[in-house]
């Protein structure tokens, strides 16, 4: 029982952080939206291995693993997301639901929401059927598709990496309704398909396959030193491109 405190405990963590992450990312302070979600990935980390170095796993960790993640790499995303379709200029429109149910209830219902940002929320979809899916599943030096917090340091790190100087010019490309319903749609796709991915743990079962794993820490670090915290953007990205090289590899 005390054994399994200790991962549970770091796994309930990762867990504040996706809350407080909701409440930062509907204030537009997507800086510290990143930051949280950073140290939610680590929890989400070290909580599986202090279950094994513990020998504390069980399904009851297990599936509150997954109910954290499904906040901090599911949630969290889809709402920096919806606030992303706001900034980008979409109408907002007032629903008024008095027609419907001020007769029966008396209430003053008038909500003002921008109906095409709802589609950020598909991310939060793809993520709970990503998550139900390879729940139980161990992965040591692959994944099948995205995982879930790789998926959500891409879109949480993405309105920094907009707002960068070097990318000025182009803000009005990457934000805007075509942009960020693409992102969304193949982010989906991108979780759920079984694409191999290789985890960044060095083999040595596959050592010719370090190659591309050490590839991705080394060509990471200059993303990060040159476009900062919206570097994690880059990062995601140069990780799926390395994947089809070594997956085209794989086959010579």
């Amino acid at each position: 029982m005390i054994k399994a405190f200790v991962p549970n405990f770091l796994t309930l963590l990762n867990l504040i952080c996706g809350c407080f992450s909701i409440a930062f990312a509907f204030q537009f302070q997507f800086d510290a939206v990143l930051i949280l979600v950073l140290m939610g990935v680590l929890l989400d980390f070290l909580d599986g291995m202090a279950a094994r170095l513990l020998n504390a796993e069980s399904d009851f960790g297990k599936h509150l693993d997954s109910l954290s993640d499904i906040v901090t790499s599911g949630v969290v995303p889809g709402i920096v997301v919806y606030q992303l379709f706001k900034l980008s200029g979409n109408r907002v429109n007032d629903f008024d639901l008095n027609l419907y149910l001020n007769p029966i209830f008396n209430l003053d219902l008038i909500f003002s929401i921008s109906p095409v940002a709802f589609i950020a929320f598909l991310i939060t979809l793809g993520s709970a059927v990503r998550l139900a899916k390879f729940n139980t599943i161990d992965y040591t030096d692959e994944f099948e598709g995205l995982p879930t917090p790789a998926n959500a340091l891409f879109f949480v790190s993405l309105p920094i990496l907009i707002d960068h100087t070097y990318l000025i010019d182009s803000k009005e490309y990457l934000l805007n309704n075509y942009t960020l319903i693409t992102l969304t749609i193949s982010s989906v796709i991108l979780m759920n398909v079984p694409f191999r991915l290789f985890s960044l743990r060095l083999s040595l079962r596959k050592y010719d396959y370090n190659i591309f794993k050490i590839l991705t820490i080394v060509l990471s670090i200059p993303l990060i030193v040159i476009f900062g915290l919206g570097g994690f953007s880059l990062v995601i990205i140069l990780y799926l491109f390395l994947n089809v090289l070594r997956n085209l590899w794989s086959l010579i």
